[in-house]
């Protein structure tokens, strides 16, 4: 948990992680990023009845011949939640690919940007089963055919309750524009309005005890304000600029006056105030996007570092925060 699998190559199946032979292992909450595989699953590879759990994974720029993101294959089937996957290559099933008697379970998932050669941009299936639930497939492409889904064989992918851009038969299915938060930056939350919001699966409720939510990240609706941080970059060389957009959702039917205060968290330790408190009032059921830039001084230690920024009324009112962190390295 928590680990940041990265730049490996693997000269068969499962170039992040291969799951083989009856293996059941809970993947959660890292980062597969940028892996290799010649054979597939630049990812992640599910193999030989193997049932891996994943959750809460961002899997992004894999890249191999068959599931870029994930290759399901001779009867494996995981069991994939809230996952984000996007970004990522194959000739077969740019985001995953689902073969020979498979049979994973998809829930509340985003896959976005991925890209097949030929067939299947997001998911690609022949001859499995793959049930997919509460899930956004948006902005895929295929280089023949299936830009978001291609099926071939005696079984088919069941859809239900999920955002299928060019559609997909099954209940409670849309194809509606997700409206990501910033999706030119790879933030594929939802901004207020988005038909994904309430729209998932009617049997399953988010943590703000509302109807779920289509996708990988549910709209808090608990949240008084909304407030998202979008980093340009997580890796900013000394004597550069960090590019932050900053977007603020009121979700009221009157103005809503807030202070927003942003901090930086040292390598060393300590924090440093980066600006305010700064005074806003945001107009009526608004949506405000604002991109701020922040000069990393040529003496910057060098190391990981935090941003954080809140927004509220001083002293007590927290309406939202939002974090991340970046890394800042020589020139």
């Amino acid at each position: 948990m928590g680990n940041t699998i990265a730049g490996n190559v693997a000269a068969e199946g499962g170039g992040g992680i291969r799951c083989y032979g009856d293996a059941a292992p809970t993947i959660e909450g890292n980062a597969i990023v940028g892996n290799t595989a010649a054979v597939g699953g630049g990812g992640v590879c599910c193999w030989d009845h193997s049932s891996p759990l994943m959750v809460g994974n961002r899997i992004s720029g894999n890249t191999t011949g068959s599931g870029g993101g994930i290759y399901c294959y001779d009867n494996s089937s995981p069991i994939i939640v809230g996952n984000t996957i996007v970004g990522n290559n194959a000739e077969y099933g740019g985001g995953i690919r689902c073969r020979d008697s498979s049979s994973p379970v998809i829930v509340g998932c985003t896959f976005a940007d991925n890209w097949a050669g030929g067939y299947g941009g997001a998911i690609h299936n022949y001859s499995s089963s793959p049930i997919v639930i509460s899930t956004i497939l948006w902005g895929d492409s295929a280089g023949t055919a299936g830009a978001e889904i291609y099926s071939v064989g005696v079984d088919t992918v069941v859809v239900s309750y999920s955002d299928v851009e060019g559609g997909w038969p099954g209940e409670g299915n849309i194809d509606a524009d997700p409206t990501f938060v910033l999706a030119s930056e790879r933030d594929y939350r939802l901004l207020w309005h988005s038909p994904c919001i309430d729209a998932g699966h009617p049997d399953s409720l988010d943590p703000d005890a509302t109807r779920s939510d289509m996708g990988a990240f549910f709209f808090d609706q608990d949240d008084y304000l909304t407030l998202y941080l979008t980093p340009d970059a997580m890796v900013v060389s000394q004597g550069e600029e960090l590019g932050v957009t900053y977007t603020v959702i009121n979700r009221w039917a009157q103005p809503e006056a807030f202070w927003v205060l942003a901090e930086a968290a040292l390598p060393g330790g300590g924090t440093l105030n980066v600006f305010g408190p700064d005074q806003y009032i945001l107009p009526a059921d608004a949506i405000v996007q604002r991109h701020l830039s922040h000069s990393v001084p040529g003496s910057a230690p060098l190391g990981m570092y935090g941003y954080r920024s809140r927004i509220g009324v001083p002293p007590s009112s927290l309406y939202d925060e939002d974090s991340f962190r970046f890394v800042v390295v020589e020139p």
